[in-house]
């Protein structure tokens, strides 16, 4: 049992290796470029030859096994089947929720092993996911991110997706705390093949809708598969909360430029905003109505600003402003120097 999980160690770390030795050939071979790959992703040539090569398995055996294993195990028998390969993968993420020292978050699938275990019949039924104990994934990779361990090169292996070097080495971590690789129970190497190919035709069923919505509009699918794998890891070791810093706003549309300011700009009024007085007074439109005042709400939109109607002019009452008292004003001055010119004569 010990040799099985040193030898899941010794061949991740082998896998992990391999690139390795093959990108350092390369470097050595070839002149370097800057634009040969994208940051993080020195291997990318071998990564997409990688990806290729998964896509044709998938299509020729993983994606016809998928369907079959989905049209076997239909509603209930299909959901019974997730809970307890979920189920199964509690130890480790309390082993790591432990490690992380989130003790508050290990409660978590402790409770759901134990009662999804005893009540839920090995697993079948989530009765602690309806009690509210609800599950979530943590695993050794998580646990060096957030003990500050870098990511390492980003690589994509056939039948395992996409990784990076720190994941693949916590993939192997993982098998060696899981408890069901140490403990003895008939048919042992058996039930870990079952579980392992049950494991893998479950996650595709249960992505396949997420994987369509990414990659079916996709431009270029394996920039953006790994783009959105390094995003989740990341949130993972941030504590399930993406960072939204570096991040431009989408929700708010972006503001105008300041129109420059010309020679006959608008007086700015009290408010700070440009009067329309003397703009609606010089092209003879109707000044725009008043905002109705608070606690009154207006029926009736007000009507658009057109040109003045001579008619309507003449059909209003004559409206006492200051500039016509001040003329009245002079203009009687004016009458009264008059009359007095004549009653001199």
């Amino acid at each position: 049992m010990r040799r099985t999980a040193l030898a899941a160690v010794i061949g991740a770390v082998a896998v992990a290796a391999a690139p390795m030795a093959w990108a350092a050939d390369t470097a050595a071979s070839s002149p370097p470029s800057a634009s040969s790959h994208a940051p993080g992703d020195p291997w990318e040539k071998l990564n997409r030859a990688a990806y290729a090569f998964q896509n044709a398995l998938d299509h020729v055996f993983i994606q016809p096994a998928a369907k079959l294993f989905h049209a076997l195990s239909p509603g209930p028998i299909g959901e019974g089947v997730h809970n307890v390969v979920v189920n199964m993968s509690e130890p480790v993420v309390f082993f790591n929720d432990v490690l992380q020292l989130r003790f508050h978050h290990a409660a978590a699938p402790a409770g759901r092993f134990l009662t999804n275990t005893t009540i839920g019949l090995l697993g079948l039924f989530d009765v602690a996911g309806h009690m509210g104990l609800h599950h979530h994934d943590n695993e050794f990779g998580v646990t060096l991110g957030r003990y500050g361990v870098g990511t390492g090169p980003y690589m994509y292996v056939p039948m395992v997706g996409p990784t990076t070097v720190r994941d693949l080495i916590g993939t192997g971590v993982d098998a060696l705390i899981d408890p069901f690789h140490w403990v003895s129970y008939t048919n042992r190497t058996e039930v870990g093949i079952i579980r392992a190919l049950v494991g893998g035709l479950d996650t595709r069923v249960m992505t396949e809708a997420q994987l369509k919505a990414i990659l079916s509009d996709a431009t270029d699918p394996y920039a953006t598969l790994r783009s959105v794998y390094l995003q989740n890891k990341q949130s993972e070791v941030d504590g399930g909360v993406p960072s939204m810093q570096s991040l431009p706003s989408f929700d708010d549309p972006p503001s105008p430029p300041p129109a420059p300011a010309s020679a006959g700009a608008s007086p700015v009024d009290g408010d700070g905003g440009t009067s329309s007085a003397p703009q609606a007074a010089a092209s003879g439109a109707a000044p725009a109505a008043a905002p109705a005042p608070a606690g009154i709400v207006a029926t009736d939109p007000a009507p658009a600003a057109r040109p003045a109607d001579p008619t309507e002019i003449l059909m209003l009452p004559p409206q006492s402003t200051a500039a016509d008292d001040a003329s009245g004003v002079a203009g009687g001055e004016v009458q009264d120097a008059e009359d007095g010119e004549g009653d001199d004569r």
